[in-house]
């Protein structure tokens, strides 16, 4: 008997070991797969849908924390398009002195609503070509001859003018909504506190 308790002890230790080994990854879609198992009270409060913008602006806030989150977590996708220093990617504006051109509450605000105000460089165009094909992205260049576009994904496509039916500027950014649902309101605090220093 004592050593049928001492093996279903040795599986919970296990057990308890693999969630905690899984809830510490870097790896978001991984400490989501095991938060399910710990307790509702004890699981990470992330945004979800509902962001309380000015309780975000409230929490005291660590640069440094905001630094490193812009730059190794994987829940934090601003470097997938915006560039601070050498990290980063150069699709949407250059990040390396937003905390000169917006305050705190306009940079919140450019996250949790990134279609509300759209910089003119940084407006999606919509290009159809006559053979029905559908481009969207920022427009690098055009000229007599070509439209070229830079999509999402940081590629270049070209078009011939005399193939294209419409070019029209979207309303919406290519900055997806709902990017900060997966962080915790700290993270965000943290993240804008790091990007608001940047001057």
């Amino acid at each position: 008997r004592d050593g049928h308790l001492n093996a279903i002890n040795a599986n919970e230790e296990i057990i308890d070991a693999g969630i905690s080994n899984g809830l510490a990854s870097t790896n978001p879609v991984v400490r989501d797969l095991y938060e399910r198992y710990v307790p509702e009270e004890q699981r990470t409060k992330k945004l979800g849908t509902t962001v309380k913008a000015d309780d975000i602006l409230m929490l005291p806030a660590d640069t440094l924390r905001g630094k490193l989150l812009f730059a190794e977590s994987k829940s934090v996708q601003c470097r997938n398009c915006h560039k601070v220093g050498e990290i980063g990617k150069q699709i949407g504006p250059d990040l390396n002195a937003i905390g000169k051109k917006l305050d705190k509450p306009k940079l919140l605000e450019s996250m949790l609503e990134p279609s509300k105000t759209i910089d003119p460089k940084f407006a999606a165009q919509l290009v159809e070509t006559s053979d029905g094909q559908v481009v969207t992205g920022l427009l690098v260049r055009q000229d007599d001859t070509q439209v070229v576009l830079r999509q999402i994904d940081g590629k270049e496509t070209t078009v011939a003018v005399a193939d294209v039916e419409v070019i029209a500027p979207q309303q919406k950014s290519l900055m997806p909504e709902l990017l900060l649902q997966d962080l915790t309101a700290q993270q965000v605090a943290d993240l804008l506190e790091y990007l608001s220093s940047l001057k």
